[in-house]
């Protein structure tokens, strides 16, 4: 969930490729084709995914050779608009865009592709079936020989009742699924954990003090034998800034943004969350974290630019045209990083 939005929205192996854009389940695979060797944040795809236009993250499919992320319209009033579009990788470039038939009428974000690749999680505004409410919900659509099929929300209880927002889900691969919820009353959003339970799933359980702090936390991206997790950290603002103590703060920045985090499985529980280092954090609104399906490459979306209050030197018209109409113009882009040098040591896979 991109925070800058969320703030204000929520608080009122190979596989065998389907020909509409489904994912089918396959063994492991490669990363993408991506410099595995940098050790601080890449931009992906510049000119074709990050580019002058609001971008952030969301998965690859089960092969690595499609990729579905999020467009937003430029600007934070409500009410917002996401579109969920998909590039495929052919002839080792990545193809222009396109938007998914499941979306493109209402706001849209977080695909996330499950681990046997045979559905999506994503977040939706659309209205449920014998709902008014005007929330953010968890829907899934299956991939079918013939394409997408209709998107449905999750029943309850992870989609909770009357004006609660559940949204950012991510699966692993027993289909135990994480995602962010407001449903604790506390104004705040909090990460939950759902184990499937043979009909559906159980009470969604919130996440302990080692992820959830007292400032609000979203953006669950779990590795699929669940024994990483990686998360969105967003203080709560003006007046009273509180912000756990590790936020980059600078830039003239000051609505919420967020941090990227993570946490490893050990002996069953996770481990005290970790501010991620090697430039994957900085003063703008770090957000929307995955990883490939390999699990070598960390992917989030970052609005990191050369716009700063004050800036470092006085800004001629020409200079800031310029500015503005490149890909570091201060919406969001994607970049990747690889997970070795972040010295996560999660337990063996399971």
């Amino acid at each position: 969930m991109r925070s800058k939005s969320s703030s204000s929205f929520l608080l009122k192996g190979l596989a065998t490729l389907v020909a509409a854009g489904g994912l089918v389940s396959a063994a492991r695979p490669a990363s993408p084709q991506i410099d595995v060797g940098s050790a601080a944040p890449a931009l992906f795809a510049e000119g074709t995914i990050s580019t002058e236009d609001d971008e952030a993250n969301g998965s690859f499919s089960a092969d690595g050779t499609e990729y579905y992320f999020t467009k937003f319209n430029p600007y934070t009033t409500l009410p917002r608009w996401g579109v969920i579009c998909v590039s495929r990788l052919a002839g080792g470039r990545w193809s222009e865009p396109e938007i998914v038939s499941f979306s493109g009428r209402y706001f849209d974000e977080s695909p996330r592709a499950a681990p046997d690749g045979r559905r999506m999680y994503f977040t939706s505004s659309r209205p449920a079936p014998g709902s008014s409410a005007h929330v953010l919900r968890i829907w899934t659509v299956e991939a079918t020989p013939a394409g997408w099929a209709e998107p449905r929300p999750l029943p309850a209880p992870v989609n909770a009742g009357g004006q609660d927002s559940n949204f950012s889900a991510s699966a692993t691969r027993d289909g135990t699924l994480y995602f962010a919820s407001t449903r604790d009353g506390s104004g705040r959003t909090h990460i939950y954990r759902a184990r499937p339970n043979g009909e559906g799933y159980a009470e969604p359980e919130k996440l302990g003090p080692a992820v959830n702090s007292e400032v609000s936390e979203t953006d669950p991206f779990v590795s699929a034998d669940e024994s990483l997790l990686f998360f969105v950290s967003q203080g709560d603002g003006p007046p009273t800034d509180k912000d756990r103590p590790e936020t980059i703060k600078g830039g003239g920045v000051v609505y919420p943004r967020g941090d990227l985090y993570a946490s490893v499985r050990r002996d069953g529980a996770w481990s005290p969350a970790r501010h991620l280092e090697h430039g994957v954090n900085t003063f703008a609104d770090e957000t929307s974290p995955s990883l490939t399906p390999d699990g070598k490459l960390l992917f989030f979306s970052s609005e990191r630019s050369p716009f700063t209050v004050p800036p470092s030197h006085r800004l001629e018209a020409a200079e800031i045209t310029r500015m503005l109409h490149t890909t570091l113009n201060g919406h969001g882009n994607v970049y990747s990083i690889p997970v070795d040098v972040l010295g996560l040591k999660p337990e063996p896979a399971r």
